[in-house]
């Protein structure tokens, strides 16, 4: 005999109690995380490897027909409203004058609830996660002549500030964040989550073109995937911002080799970071 509708609904009434004791049990665990790291002295909660095992495991699990980017939108609140448990987080975004579409993209990552910083400028973002209340800064590509962060970034010789995730992470939030792409800052290292992408900063003295710096670094083992921006210092120099697959090293040797083989025409070569693939990408 088939269940009625009323006796359907009350086992959706038993699953949700069973969901909320669980997501009950989830934040006391997570409490007690946050204990031992107040205990050991490691203050920043955000942990974007930890998070993206999370979400990959759940991505790669998930079956029947519940779309797998509301599963990811559902647990990037679930596991932002606990990351706020441990550290209250602050997200300085960039939002320039035409649109909002960051700020979108910044809350499906980081959840409706995170205090969120717009600034119209990318000197005023990277002063509020560098002296300011913030522990992420959210930075496009798209800087309308104020300045070039991942330059100067580059420039950073304690290398203090690394990116470390890519953003969207789905299609659906691509769709609402309009096709922009944002990069996460932290005062964090980069670190390897099993599947990344590393962004390496690489300047020339003019001589050499695009094309033979990407030809000499496949030779090199460093398979590069995308050119996201490019940038001239002066009237003579160009700088370039790559993705290379995988994970490096700040002082991988091929990157060491690069600049000695080149040296003179290679004027800088750094790694400013990198991301975890999003979802997108699948």
């Amino acid at each position: 005999m088939s269940e009625t509708i009323q006796e359907l609904r009350e086992r959706i009434d038993a699953i949700d109690d069973q969901i909320h004791d669980l997501i009950m049990e989830r934040v006391e665990i997570v409490e007690k995380i946050g204990a031992i790291k107040a205990a050991e002295g490691s203050g920043f909660a955000v942990r974007p490897v930890r998070e993206v095992e999370i979400l990959r495991r759940l991505w790669n699990r998930h079956k029947g027909p519940l779309n797998r980017d509301v599963l990811i939108r559902l647990w990037r609140e679930l596991i932002s409203a606990c990351t706020n448990l441990e550290t209250p987080m602050n997200v300085a975004v960039y939002v320039p004058e035409n649109g909002r579409a960051n700020l979108n993209i910044a809350r499906d990552y980081f959840g409706s609830y995170t205090p969120m910083l717009p600034c119209r400028s990318v000197n005023l973002v990277m002063k509020e996660l560098t002296q300011g209340e913030a522990n992420i800064a959210l930075l496009s590509m798209s800087n309308e002549n104020q300045g070039c962060w991942w330059y100067a970034l580059a420039q950073d010789l304690s290398r203090s500030v690394s990116v470390v995730a890519k953003l969207p992470m789905t299609k659906e939030a691509s769709a609402y964040g309009e096709g922009r792409t944002l990069f996460a800052l932290a005062k964090a290292p980069f670190e390897p989550s099993g599947d990344d992408r590393t962004l390496v900063v690489v300047e020339t003295d003019g001589t050499l073109s695009l094309s033979t710096v990407d030809l000499e670094m496949k030779a090199l083992g460093l398979p590069t995937s995308a050119l996201y921006d490019s940038f001239a210092p002066d009237m003579m120099r160009k700088a370039y911002l790559m993705e290379v697959e995988g994970y490096l090293k700040p002082d991988d040797t091929r990157l060491n080799a690069f600049y000695k083989k080149e040296e003179g025409k290679i004027t800088l070569i750094r790694v400013i970071g990198g991301f975890p693939v999003p979802f997108i990408a699948s």
